[in-house]
């Protein structure tokens, strides 16, 4: 693998670690994404971080390992749901102050947006990816992250349209 400047070498276990931990709480969101379980996303980025470990000799150079590894939580993620670790976001939300109701709003709709929509929204407003990273973690081509980010939108302005967005 080649590595940039300041890129920790990720077939040593203290590289890999210091490659992957900054990218914990994106796994864990990615993961989440798809299951709605935090129980099980945190399982399932457990999974994918050791398989990264097992894999790490097939990253191709440093600047992939963000979308390899976000790849290998969404499959690990996508697994655990085929075998029924997935659920309904489980938060009442009865006694929340009135200043955090859109956040919440915001954060039900995202979630309730079909899988091919909602981890390109995820990826790319909450996680600040770039489309090349999002179509290379998700296995599609740049124009099909482009259309979903644009039909997620058109979704979720629906869905929020009582909060004039």
């Amino acid at each position: 693998m080649t590595q940039g400047p300041n890129k920790p070498d990720i077939t040593t276990r203290e590289g890999f670690g210091l490659a992957a931990a900054p990218l914990e709480r994106l796994l864990l969101s990615v993961s989440y994404g798809v299951l709605r379980n935090w129980d099980a996303a945190a399982d399932a980025v457990q999974n994918a971080l050791l398989k990264g470990w097992r894999h790490r000799h097939s990253v191709k150079d440093a600047g992939s390992f963000r979308p390899w590894l976000v790849k290998i939580a969404v499959n690990e993620s996508k697994n655990l749901l085929r075998r029924g670790y997935g659920a309904e976001l489980p938060e009442d939300v009865a006694d929340v102050p009135r200043d955090r109701e859109l956040s919440i709003d915001v954060q039900r709709a995202v979630y309730a947006l079909p899988e091919k929509y909602r981890l390109p929204v995820l990826l790319f407003y909450f996680e600040d990816m770039a489309v090349t990273d999002i179509a290379r973690a998700l296995d599609m081509p740049e124009g099909t992250v482009i259309s979903h980010l644009h039909r997620g939108r058109a979704r979720l302005r629906e869905e929020l349209k009582d909060y004039g967005i």
